[in-house]
């Protein structure tokens, strides 16, 4: 398909210019990876610390809710999960223990 671009830009096969065109192409098509790549990483990078920050949100209400009979005791089920350091539970609608 480069071959035939290049053809086609008027570049003769076997000539200088025809292998300039070949590698610009090539290296357009690197670059573009590269930035996709990039993109790619700084949209999960974003998705990782949204969800860390809901977690994070969760946590500290469940915290708040705590001894508040109307909400029930956080426990696996719960949307939220475990915070490793004090071994409990927490979600968005459950208080901590």
């Amino acid at each position: 398909m480069d071959q035939n671009q290049c053809f086609g830009f008027g570049f003769e096969p076997g000539t200088d210019a025809f292998a300039e065109c070949m590698m610009g192409l090539h290296q357009d098509r690197a670059a573009a990876e590269a930035a996709s790549g990039r993109y790619w990483q700084a949209q999960r990078a974003e998705q990782n610390r949204r969800s860390e920050a809901k977690r994070d949100f969760y946590k500290v209400m469940s915290l708040q809710r705590s001894g508040d009979t109307r909400f029930p005791v956080c426990s696996a089920s719960s949307d939220g999960g475990m915070d490793h350091r004090t071994m409990t539970w927490f979600g968005p609608n459950c208080r901590a223990r």
